[in-house]
């Protein structure tokens, strides 16, 4: 009986396994829209969040993967944000085989991104303004560390480094009229929506 039983389970978990449906990776077309989607994203850290997204939700190829990889790790290279994160982002895109990427080119921002968060890194050593201490916490990769002091500080941050938080799920949207009051700044009417997220980041 015990046999029968076995063999009529492994029969269902057979056919289970011959029904699943068959992933299927982005076509070249929709794969091409939604790079160029989230390259021209409303803010840098909101072009890095979609590519994080077609990482983890978009059936891809070796191929693809390595692009949105490779992009996602310009974008933090170029606007110095988490260049920890880019150089892996690098790092992992020339692991995969076939990659179909120029090694030299990864090489070579690779360094880039190097350079960039020494400089940061030693920056952060000396006498700094807290809006480029902001600047330098988020390029080494310490973005809530970041958003907290500014947050603490009551200063209002300029629309760059604004959109940087909401992106980030640090800044909300409010209502009109509802915004954050800001205690030191002069320019702030970028901010009359937005105000700090009553439990930090939302992302």
């Amino acid at each position: 009986m015990r046999l029968i039983a076995l063999a009529a389970l492994t029969a269902v978990l057979l056919g289970a396994c011959e029904t699943s449906p068959k992933l299927v990776p982005m076509e070249p077309a929709a794969f091409e829209t939604a790079v160029t989607d989230a390259r021209s994203s409303w803010h840098p850290y909101a072009s890095i969040n979609a590519f994080a997204k077609m990482a983890e939700t978009q059936t891809l190829t070796p191929v693809q993967r390595a692009k949105v990889l490779y992009e996602r790790g310009v974008i933090r290279t170029e606007q110095s944000i988490e260049l920890p994160a880019a150089i892996d982002d690098f790092q992992q895109a020339a692991a995969i085989p076939e990659n179909g990427l120029a090694s030299s080119d990864i090489e070579q921002r690779i360094g880039v991104a190097q350079a960039k968060l020494n400089a940061a890194r030693s920056r952060l050593a000396g006498l700094q303004t807290l809006p480029e201490w902001f600047d330098d916490k988020v390029a080494i990769g310490e973005v809530s560390a970041a958003a907290e002091r500014f947050r603490n500080s009551g200063l209002a941050p300029d629309p760059y480094d604004a959109g940087l938080l909401e992106a980030a799920g640090y800044l909300c949207r409010a209502p009109s009229g509802e915004g954050q009051r800001w205690e030191y700044g002069e320019n702030t009417a970028h901010l009359s929506e937005l105000k700090w997220c009553e439990t930090g980041a939302t992302s």
